[in-house]
């Protein structure tokens, strides 16, 4: 019966012999081509070379696969691209060994954790926009990224060797993800190809799989406890299973927090200090309510529930500026989707930036506007469509974490500081695994001064 009711989904045009779709989706404008095939149909069929994927366009959909239909489908191309390079922490491991790590590694981030996190947050980021000198222009988007490795340095890994290796992270993602970008949408005998990109992605894999496997053995041979992320995985143990981690599985999970925790957040906090410099208003109503709210002192966790202005905000810029611009899972067994069969070893995609800009949903959608999220005026289509941390049992382990730390961020840095942008700036985008600014030159002015 599901096959005499199956129907085929719709091809997106300009498809290539050999190369199909592929040069669309490698062009500068990538979330701007998946927008495109959302009038096209809620799936679509698209070729990476020679291979047929399946674009999700509904939020509804999105949610069968990743909620209702999880178990029928991994992860798919991406992160079968990935392990080799970046090892099998919770980024990429499958099926029950990454239910089990992720019950093992829960702790690191639950709400007490978080709490106790927020104090060294809030000094983070009081302590760099203090060092900026008022009438001095920074890079931001670099001081968003030391921000964000001091962050993670301070709260996740306390022994003094870590900072070397949290250093290393943070100088070396940006080969990461453009390699990593590069071999997920290149057909194979093109990636394969050697190619200086290429070179560099294997080199800075390597470097800091070494870093993180010297930093588990100083744990394991010179440290007791030190309550830190490291120690806590060193400590951990599955409650069903009675299993722990090895070395090199905690070798990968130190990877994988510090490849999501540096580089999202310092790409999210870069979008945030332009959409602050380029709206005086706005920027003025949130100077207003953290004013009333921290009154002069350093922020607290008692401090957040009220700013709901800066939590809109931030849901804003996680709507509009989401990093990631494609998400892959491939099917494991037949599962159908909006009436489409689908068979094992099929692979579907769906833009996680790109449904957060559907007008069909979102009203004006490439405007900023932090309003859309206040009161009564997300629509429920709009909180379905709102999955900035993914969904299921792959929604990012560190949500919660990364949410308080955006909130810290922008309502510190707007206490003491407001930021100017070069006259006549225009952003320049640049896609790698991830939509980021390419740079962002801000001048400093302190507050009252500008």
């Amino acid at each position: 019966m599901t096959m005499l009711l199956a129907r085929q989904a719709p091809t997106a045009p300009g498809g290539l012999p050999l190369l199909g779709h592929t040069l669309s989706l490698l062009r500068s404008d990538r979330v701007g081509y998946l927008t495109s095939l959302q009038p096209v149909g809620d799936l679509v069929r698209i070729r990476i070379g020679t291979r047929p994927f399946l674009v999700l366009n509904s939020p509804e959909l999105v949610r069968t696969v990743m909620v209702e239909e999880a178990k029928s489908f991994d992860r798919g191309r991406i992160f079968q691209k990935a392990r080799p390079y970046v090892g099998d922490g919770l980024f990429t491991a499958e099926g029950p060994e990454h239910l089990r790590q992720r019950r093992m590694v829960q702790p690191a981030f639950h709400r007490e954790q978080i709490q106790r996190s927020i104090r060294i947050m809030s000094d983070v980021v009081r302590e760099q926009a203090a060092a900026w000198r008022p009438g001095e222009t920074v890079a931001m988007d670099r001081e968003m990224h030391v921000m964000a490795s001091e962050i993670i340095g301070q709260t996740m890994f306390l022994a003094p060797e870590a900072r070397e290796v949290v250093q290393l992270a943070r100088d070396e993602l940006p080969a990461l993800l453009q390699g990593l970008g590069q071999r997920t949408l290149l057909p194979d005998f093109l990636a394969r190809v050697p190619t200086s990109v290429g070179r560099r992605f294997a080199a800075a894999c390597a470097d800091l799989r070494d870093a993180a496997a010297r930093l588990v053995a100083v744990y394991r041979k010179d440290l007791g406890d030190l309550g830190d992320f490291v120690s806590l995985l060193f400590g951990a143990q599955d409650a069903r299973t009675g299993t722990t981690l090895t070395d090199t599985q905690i070798r990968d999970q130190i990877m994988t927090l510090l490849i999501a925790g540096i580089e999202t957040p310092a790409t999210l906090m870069t979008w945030a200090m332009y959409e602050l410099a380029r709206d005086p208003a706005l920027r003025q109503r949130l100077e207003s309510e953290v004013d009333k709210v921290a009154d002069g002192r350093d922020l607290e966790a008692a401090h957040l529930p009220a700013l709901t202005l800066t939590e809109a905000f931030v849901r804003e810029n996680l709507r509009l500026h989401h990093p990631l611009w494609i998400l892959m899972r491939r099917a494991v067994k037949p599962v159908t989707l909006g009436g489409v069969t689908i068979e094992p070893g099929s692979e579907v995609l769906y833009s996680p930036a790109a449904l957060q800009r559907d007008p069909a949903i979102f009203a004006d959608p490439l405007r900023f506007n932090p309003d859309r999220w206040l009161g009564d005026a997300p629509t429920e289509r709009m909180q379905r469509a709102f999955m900035p941390f993914g969904l299921g049992n792959r929604q990012c382990i560190g949500d919660a974490f990364s949410a308080v730390q955006m909130k810290i961020t922008i309502a510190g840095i707007v206490a003491s500081r407001r930021l100017e942008l070069p006259a006549g700036f225009r952003p320049k985008t640049v896609i790698s695994s991830i939509v980021h600014l390419d740079q962002l030159p801000m001048t400093v002015h302190a507050r009252g001064n500008n």
